[in-house]
């Protein structure tokens, strides 16, 4: 069984990731107060190496801080692994940006890096498509990647509806002012950050 969890905003927190996902009995983002109460046996008990155990981690995990707010997405090449995790993930209240995909492993790596490609400049002139404020180098500006309509990334964040960011710091979805196309927050500011 393969499983290719993608989408984390740098290595290091891949690797925290990794371990408290390896380690849940001993890791500090799934405590024990933090565990639903019916995955502790599981989780917590001698069954820990086995593969049913480890799925109910991961969407364990993906429900925990800080994991639950990043751009995360989840390639299964097994068609029956990929509907159990989809199932665990809707009885664990996996949010709704996670994404978990069927895929082949070749296509989740060319995806993944043709998807954080560093945006440049802005055109010479060119609008914000929320505030027609031209856009400039020294304000962060993103794209859609369906309709490449170009926005600052403060517009894009003031247009969330305020039910959803109000106890949110970041969000964690917007969409596009044009098209109407959901991005995840992390995809939105991920080409401006490369150039950082």
């Amino acid at each position: 069984m393969l499983l290719i969890v993608h989408g984390f905003p740098s290595k290091a927190a891949a690797l925290q990731f990794e371990w408290a996902w390896q380690n849940p009995h001993m890791s500090r983002h799934s405590s024990f107060a933090a565990v639903p109460f019916e995955d502790k046996r599981m989780l917590y008990g001698p069954s820990q190496n086995r593969l049913e155990t480890k799925l109910v981690a991961l969407c364990v995990m993906l429900t925990l801080p800080p994991f639950r707010f990043w751009p995360l997405e989840l390639a299964c090449p097994d068609v029956q692994m990929h509907l159990d995790i989809r199932s665990r993930a809707l009885k664990h209240d996996v949010p709704k940006h996670v994404v978990i995909a069927n895929s082949e492993i070749s296509r989740t790596f060319e995806q993944a890096a043709s998807n954080i490609s560093y945006l440049g400049l802005p055109a010479e002139g060119e609008l914000c498509g929320m505030c027609s404020d031209v856009l400039t180098e020294s304000r962060p500006w993103g794209a859609c990647g369906a309709c490449f309509a170009t926005w600052h990334l403060a517009c894009l964040a003031n247009r969330i509806s305020p039910d959803v960011s109000h106890s949110l710091l970041l969000p964690t979805t917007a969409h596009c002012a044009q098209c109407q196309h959901q991005l995840t927050w992390g995809q939105a500011v991920r080409a401006f950050t490369l150039a950082k």
